[in-house]
């Protein structure tokens, strides 16, 4: 299946820096995402206001039904279709004989 990046604002009433406050939006995410059939890998909230999230859907109309069943409109949310995975768990070993230092 297609995983995707969403991209939406944090709202107003959702203090990140509470832990009781995450607990709850969290267990709200999570229990509207696999209603829409949606596996939720996780997210962040940033310093901006913007909270990202990374979701595994059949398609993008998964995640606007996800959006529309918490009250998200269609136009407060971005949804990006991963095309690749990047991170150190596809970093090349250093003793492969492919390996050469970055040269600056």
């Amino acid at each position: 299946m297609p995983t995707y990046f969403v991209e939406r604002a944090i709202p107003p009433s959702f203090d990140v820096l509470d832990p009781d406050q995450i607990a709850l939006h969290t267990r709200w995410a999570t229990d509207a995402y696999q209603a829409a059939g949606i596996t939720w890998l996780g997210g962040v909230a940033t310093d901006a206001g913007t909270m990202y999230g990374l979701v595994v859907a059949e398609s993008d109309s998964d995640i606007e039904r996800y959006c529309a069943s918490i009250g998200v409109a269609k136009q407060e949310f971005k949804v990006r279709k991963v095309i690749a995975a990047l991170g150190p768990f596809t970093a090349m070993a250093k003793d492969d004989p492919r390996y050469r230092p970055l040269q600056r």
